[in-house]
C-alpha cells in the first residue's frame, strides 16, 4: 500500500520544518548526501530549488501542524492521488503545498497557460519553461505495479511461493540466459561490429573463490601503490594494472559469482579509493552478461577500477564530511572527474576508451549530469555502464554521510531513475547481471533466519543458493550452513522457504567480513 503520508511537492512551494524523503534525481548526484533531511533553513530550500523540481514530503516526519496528515475527504483523496509518481505515458498532475487545485499539465500546455506552480528552477532560468513535461517518480512503489521494477517486484513472494519460472510474470528481466529472446536483446546493446560472446560458467563458485581471493588482494594492494605513487607524482604501473586486470576478467568469466561474493564481503572494509575494486567487479561481470569479449571487459574492469582516482587530489576534509555538502563544496567534489582525467592523460600507453568511460560516468541520459552535460547516446556505453554500477556501488555501502541501502532499494532508486539519469535498457539488463538479491547480499528468510547469497541458479534467478548464518531469532549460528532455495529449502515447515527481504549489509549487527568462502 502506498504510503498516503508522502506528496510530490514542487520545490518553490517547499517550506522550513518538511521533511524531504526523497528527490526528483540520484541523491549521489546532488550535495544533499544525507538521504532524507528536514528543512531547516531557507538556504537548504534555495539549495534544492538549484538542484530539483520537485521533491518527495514525508509528512509524518515533517514537523509543525500545518504538515499533519489531512483528514481523508472526497477531494483531499483526489488531489493525493493527484500527487502519486507518474507512470510512464501518463500526464502529470502537480500541485502545491498550499493546496492549489492540479492543474491537468499537458491540457493547460494545450490551451497556452502556464502550468500551475511549474515555474522553473533556478538552474532552468536561462531555458523556455518546460510546460507540460512528463514528470518520472524518483522510486515506484512495487504496490502500484508502475514501471519495470513494480511490475517485477509486486509478485515477488508469491512468485517465490510458487515456484513459477520467471518469465511468466510480465516486465520481468530474468528470463533464461541462453533463450534467443535474451541473447538478441543483449547483443543489441552492444557497440555496432562488436562480436556477441555467450558466456557459461566452467567452474563452481567454491573452486573460483580461492582464485578469486587472490586476485581481490592483489588489486587491493595495487590500489595502495597507486594511490601512493600519484601522491608522490609518480606515474603508475599501466602493466601492472593490465596485468592485475587480465586476472580479474579471467575469474570472472569462469564464474562471476566468486568475484562479486568477495567484492560485497568487503564493503563494510571499503576505503574511499577501494570502492573502485567494486564497481570494477560489478562492471565486468555486468559486460560479461552482455556479451562483450575479454579485451572489451578488460576495458571495463579498468574503467572500474580507477573511476575515482582523482579524489586524490579532494581534501580529505571533504571526502570524509559528516553530512550534507555546501554547494561550493559539491562543485568541488565534482572536480574528481576532470582530476582523473588529468592524471589518466599522464600516463603513456593509456587506452583512451577508458579515459572516456570514466569521462563519462556522472553524465545523464537528460543531459544533467557532469563535466560536460552530455545527452542521450552521446555517452559512450562505457560511460553509461559506469554510471549504473557507480550508484549501485555508492548506495549499497556505508559512507561517511548516508547508512547502505539493501540491493533491493538500491535497484529500486536506480530503476525508478531510468530513462532520466540511466539508460533504461541497461539498467534491465544490469539487474538481470546481479539480481534482486545480488550475491554476497543479507537476505531474510521466511523462517526468520538470515543468510547470504552465494551462487545464483542461472535459470530461477529467484531461487539462490544461500548460507544461512542466523537462527530465526536473529542470534548468529556457531556453524553456517549452505541451502539451496531450489532444492532443499523447506526449513521445519510444509511450505518450502522463500526469500522474505533484502537487508542492508550490517543489519542485526552481522559483519559480512565473516563469512568468506574457503
Amino acid at each position: 500500500m502506498r504510503n498516503t503520508m508522502s506528496s510530490k511537492i514542487l520545490t518553490r512551494d517547499l517550506k522550513v520544518g518538511m521533511f524531504v524523503a526523497d528527490l526528483d534525481r540520484p541523491w549521489v548526484d546532488t550535495p544533499f548526501l544525507l538521504q532524507g533531511f528536514l528543512i531547516q533553513d531557507d538556504q537548504q530550500i534555495r539549495d534544492l530549488q538549484a538542484h530539483c523540481e520537485y521533491v518527495v514530503v514525508d509528512r509524518a516526519r515533517s514537523v509543525g501542524d500545518e504538515f499533519a496528515a489531512p483528514v481523508e475527504t472526497a477531494s483531499n483523496t483526489m488531489a493525493r492521488r493527484a500527487a502519486a509518481p507518474s507512470r510512464p505515458g501518463s500526464t502529470p498532475t502537480l500541485t502545491s503545498a498550499a493546496g492549489d487545485r492540479p492543474v491537468n499539465g499537458r491540457a493547460a500546455a494545450a490551451r497556452g497557460q502556464p502550468v500551475r506552480g511549474a515555474s522553473p528552477s533556478p538552474r532552468d532560468a536561462a531555458a523556455p519553461p518546460r510546460y507540460g513535461t512528463e514528470v518520472r517518480a524518483p522510486r515506484p512503489d512495487p504496490a502500484e505495479g508502475g514501471g519495470l521494477f513494480g511490475r517485477m517486484m509486486g509478485g515477488l513472494k508469491g512468485l517465490l511461493r510458487s515456484g513459477k519460472e520467471e518469465n511468466s510474470v510480465e516486465g520481468l528481466p530474468f528470463i533464461p540466459d541462453e533463450t534467443p529472446a535474451a541473447r538478441e536483446a543483449r547483443a543489441a546493446l552492444l557497440p555496432h561490429g562488436t562480436q556477441a560472446q555467450n558466456y557459461r560458467d566452467s567452474v563452481s563458485v567454491e573452486q573460483e573463490v580461492p582464485r578469486a581471493r587472490a586476485l581481490v588482494a592483489q588489486a587491493s594492494d595495487l590500489l595502495e601503490k597507486l594511490v601512493s605513487d600519484i601522491r608522490l607524482g609518480q606515474s603508475f604501473e599501466i602493466d601492472r594494472v593490465e596485468e592485475i586486470v587480465d586476472g580479474m576478467v579471467e575469474s570472472i568469466v569462469r564464474n562471476p559469482d566468486a568475484m562479486m561474493w568477495l567484492a560485497r564481503m568487503r564493503e563494510q572494509d571499503i576505503t574511499t579509493y577501494g570502492h573502485g575494486l567494486q564497481v570494477s567487479v560489478y562492471l565486468t561481470a555486468f559486460g560479461r552478461h552482455l556479451g562483450f569479449p575479454k579485451d572489451d571487459l578488460a576495458l571495463l574492469a579498468q574503467v572500474g577500477l580507477l573511476l575515482d582516482i582523482g579524489k586524490i587530489r579532494l581534501p580529505k576534509n571533504l571526502l570524509e564530511k559528516q553530512g550534507r555538502l555546501t554547494p561550493e563544496e559539491f562543485e568541488t567534489a565534482k572536480l574528481h572527474v576532470n582530476h582523473s582525467i588529468d592524471i589518466l592523460s599522464q600516463t603513456p600507453n593509456f587506452d583512451p576508451q577508458v579515459t572516456v568511460g570514466i569521462a563519462q560516468h556522472h553524465e545523464r541520459m537528460n543531459g544533467s549530469g557532469y563535466p560536460a552535460g552530455l545527452k542521450g547516446l552521446e555517452i559512450g556505453i562505457y560511460g553509461r555502464m559506469a554510471g549504473i554500477v557507480d550508484c549501485f556501488a555508492a548506495l549499497t555501502n556505508h559512507r561517511p554521510y548516508a547508512d547502505a541501502l539493501s540491493s533491493y532499494e538500491a535497484l529500486r532508486n536506480i530503476t525508478g531513475w531510468g530513462g532520466d539519469y540511466f539508460h533504461e535498457p541497461l539498467v534491465q539488463q544490469f539487474i538481470s547481471s546481479v539480481g534482486v538479491f545480488p550475491v554476497g547480499s543479507l537476505i531474510e528468510l521466511s523462517t526468520g533466519e538470515v543468510a547470504v547469497v552465494v551462487a545464483h541458479n542461472k535459470v530461477r534467478r529467484l531461487k539462490p543458493r544461500v548460507l544461512v548464518v542466523t537462527g530465526p531469532d536473529k542470534a548468529r549460528v556457531d556453524f553456517p550452513t549452505m541451502l539451496d532455495l531450489l532444492y532443499d529449502a523447506k526449513r521445519g515447515g510444509e511450505e518450502p522457504a522463500f526469500i522474505k527481504r533484502g537487508l542492508p549489509a550490517g543489519a542485526y549487527g552481522l559483519d559480512l567480513t565473516d563469512f568468506y568462502l574457503g
